[in-house]
């Protein structure tokens, strides 16, 4: 028995020696020190690489959300796996947009920050990483895929398109970490009821179905303030593409108003208002009444974000009977438009090419979008996950058949924010006059042309 312990004593002691040798030479190595590849494992609580030193994180949520809870416990898994890293989480909310610019061009220490890199790349192009080199390294959560393989296709085609158009190198400077898409979002019960048992594809099945709800004794359709304009982008670009609603909004003669898809627009929706498919809400409403009633069962569909279900959990409870579908093909297009078009992204982690501690913040993001993280996501925001192979929440079971088909990705609103002060000023508002029954269809293509014109000083 004795010589079996001295055995012991001895193999322990060679592999205490072993381990010092291999720890002296990863840290005298300066290749090992500056590229965490090493330190990504399959289980995110394995111990990790020699990373030190500190890492400052900007978030765009609340303490309070629960997209904070998923990133605090992401960040208390790096900090296990990498006890010589400290880590300055700040939970700045919604101002991150405004705060994020003059603290990195006043070279305030940020190593990664977060938020929707369609609307910041732009604005922070001058201060962003290139990840391209990073993207091969082996994914925390995920053995056997690197980094670029354990996250969704169309999204890192997503992020890869956006750096071209920020006048950047084509690469990737952002990782996608929670997804969105827009889509009807509507009451499964409701339809139900109805007699509906799937959702609408066309324009004239969409029309159908509103009037058996209608006939049920439910609004159709609702929205508010804050998304009146996807309406109005979504049947546009669903006729003729959102290039072509690009186009229809930046016009200076006002003479696209004229086309015959905008007369049709029109007539479609005083239909819908002569019908009672809209909520007779809408004229007032303003965010978040809208969703509301839809969880309450006054409302049958909202044009909203994937996003909805978990800002409605409260309300709407556990049992409530989530359904999606994209906008309906309107008839008359172009060819250009249909489900083949998808406004969807994703919240995106960004890392500060000025950094001085880049090997442990691309080490901290590799948790952040981790399937650990990313399934957290799933079951405490109700958020679509960024990792392939991870299941969605059930509530959006159904939005992933729209990414999935997806070809083309449209920007929010479909196009109709591409100008944005006219949009806000001008389309929302006649709009609005429009769906209420203070104009007829031809008086909104008038005003809509005039008011173009006017706008950008073509008379």
């Amino acid at each position: 028995m004795k010589s079996y312990k001295v055995l012991s004593l001895i193999l322990t002691a060679m592999m205490f020696m072993l381990s010092i040798g291999c720890s002296n030479s990863a840290s005298n190595n300066p290749a090992a020190s500056e590229s965490p590849a090493s330190a990504s494992t399959a289980e995110p609580d394995a111990p990790s690489s020699n990373l030190e030193g500190s890492v400052v994180f900007w978030s765009m949520w609340s303490d309070t959300e629960p997209q904070a809870k998923v990133i605090q416990g992401a960040v208390e898994q790096f900090k296990k796996a990498n006890p010589n890293v400290t880590v300055d989480l700040k939970f700045t909310g919604r101002d991150l947009n405004k705060l994020i610019k003059p603290a990195l061009d006043g070279g305030q220490q940020i190593d990664i920050f977060e938020g929707d890199p369609a609307v910041t790349m732009d604005t922070v192009k001058d201060h962003l990483l290139k990840l391209d080199e990073y993207l091969s390294e082996p994914a925390v959560g995920m053995e056997g895929k690197t980094v670029q393989e354990s996250i969704l296709p169309s999204l890192m085609d997503w992020t890869k398109s956006l750096s071209v158009k920020a006048g950047l190198e084509e690469g990737f400077y952002a990782l996608p970490q929670q997804p969105f898409a827009v889509l009807f979002f509507y009451n499964k019960e409701v339809y139900e009821k109805a007699g509906i048992t799937s959702p609408p594809a066309t324009w004239e099945q969409f029309m159908e179905y509103n009037e058996r709800i209608k006939q049920a004794g439910v609004a159709p359709i609702t929205f508010d303030d804050a998304y009146r304009d996807l309406f109005i982008g979504g049947y546009l670009s669903s006729a003729m593409g959102n290039e072509w609603v690009d186009q229809l909004v930046n016009d200076k003669t006002g003479e696209m108003w004229k086309d015959p898809i905008v007369l049709q627009f029109a007539k479609d929706m005083l239909l819908m208002k002569e019908n009672g498919y809209f909520s007779t809400k809408l004229a007032g409403s303003k965010y978040p009444a809208a969703q509301q009633d839809l969880v309450l069962g006054q409302s049958a569909a909202y044009l909203n974000g994937t996003w909805l279900p978990n800002e409605v959990a409260a309300t709407a409870g556990p049992d409530f009977k989530w359904g999606s579908f994209q906008f309906p093909t309107v008839p008359n297009g172009n060819g250009k438009g249909g489900t083949q078009e998808l406004t969807f992204g994703a919240q995106a982690l960004m890392l500060n090419k000025n950094s001085s501690n880049k090997a442990a913040a691309i080490e901290l993001v590799k948790y952040l979008i981790g399937k650990n993280a990313q399934s957290e996501m799933v079951k405490q925001a109700q958020a679509i996950p960024a990792t392939v192979d991870t299941e969605w929440p059930p509530a959006l079971a159904e939005a992933a058949v729209a990414i999935d088909n997806a070809k083309i990705n449209a920007p929010w609103g479909f196009g109709i924010n591409n100008s944005a002060d006219f949009s806000k000023g001008m389309i929302v508002p006649v709009f609005m006059e429009l769906v209420t029954g203070k104009l007829s269809a031809d008086d909104y293509v008038n005003k809509m042309s005039s008011e173009a014109k006017k706008f950008y000083g073509s008379n």
